[in-house]
This record gives C-alpha cells, sequence and structure tokens, in this order.
C-alpha cells in the first residue's frame, strides 16, 4: 500500500474539482464629449446668383410691388423691393443682401435651419417701424440676409413675412 499512496494522492489530485481562479476584471472608461462648434450648419452647399434682385420675384409679394427693385447704393450687393401702391414709407421694404461666410449676429434673438442650413434672426425697432433680420447660411463662404421694414407691425408679423422671404429666396439658390 505503502507504494501505491503515491499514485492514488495523485490520482485523487486529478480527480478533485479544479480551483477557480479569481474573476478578472477589466476595467472600460468612456466618456462622452460634447464640442461646441461656432461652424454653421450647412446641409448641402448652395451659390448666389450674381444679381440680388434675383433672389425674389413680383410673384413673391401679396402686393405690387411700388417700382422696379434696385440695388440701395448704401448697401453693397443688395436689392430693395417695396410693395405697396403708395410708394411712400408706409410700405413694406424688403432689402435681400449678399454677404460673406455665416457669422451669426451679436444681437441674435433666435436660430433656426432652413433646408438644413443655420439661419440667425434678429429684430429692430426704428419709431413706428419694425424690422425683422433673417440671415441665412449658403456655403462655407457666402451667406445673404433678408431684412423686412414693415410700419405699425409687431415682431411676429414683420417676422412671419421675413421668414417667408427668406425661404423663397433660398428655393432659388442653386446646389453648388
Amino acid at each position: 500500500m505503502k507504494r501505491s499512496l503515491p499514485l492514488l494522492l495523485l490520482l485523487a489530485g486529478c480527480s478533485a474539482a479544479p480551483v477557480a481562479a479569481p474573476p478578472s476584471t477589466t476595467t472600460t472608461t468612456t466618456t462622452e464629449t460634447t464640442v461646441v462648434t461656432t461652424s454653421p450648419r450647412i446641409d448641402t452647399p448652395r451659390r448666389l446668383p450674381a444679381d440680388p434682385c434675383q433672389l425674389l420675384v413680383a410673384a413673391d409679394f401679396d402686393t405690387p410691388l411700388a417700382g422696379t427693385p434696385a440695388p440701395d447704393p448704401a448697401i453693397p450687393r443688395s436689392c430693395v423691393y417695396q410693395e405697396g401702391n403708395t410708394g411712400t414709407d408706409s410700405d413694406m421694404f424688403v432689402v435681400v443682401a449678399f454677404l460673406g461666410a455665416f457669422e451669426k449676429p451679436a444681437n441674435a434673438s433666435g436660430e433656426m435651419l432652413i433646408k438644413g442650413h443655420s439661419t440667425a434672426i434678429s429684430f429692430a425697432v426704428r419709431p413706428g417701424v419694425m424690422q425683422s433680420i433673417y440671415t441665412v447660411a449658403v456655403n462655407a463662404t457666402e451667406s445673404y440676409m433678408v431684412i423686412v421694414d414693415l410700419p405699425k407691425a409687431n415682431s411676429a408679423q414683420v417676422s412671419q413675412i421675413a421668414l417667408g422671404k427668406a425661404q423663397q429666396a433660398f428655393g432659388r439658390l442653386v446646389t453648388s
């Protein structure tokens, strides 16, 4: 039996349940980072036409235009539309102006998207006149703005009109 004792111990060791190794733990650390960008959103780059007076047409207005749309000498690359029969300051004025790369105006009161393009909204008030301005990103180097001056109107009215004109103008842009 003395001879078989080592063999029995060896066999007993083989048949015993294996000792479990301590569980290994893997730690995975993930971090979520929010990146704030100042770049405008531009889903599909577009091109501005050569003439700003091509972005809106007479059919885009509810009443006849008082005269032919023309550049404003005080605003480079612009076109002024005057809607109304009187041809006076009581009419609504719409200005379309071409700008360089999109920059959100410091006085912007809101932001939105027009067809996936960053758009900034701002307002100004002059005696008896409410003004709404929509600035729309076109591509990396160009944007345009639509300014609507409407006497005796509130901000909601003039904003709705300016938004409509900005959307109509956007619809005439050509894909780059």
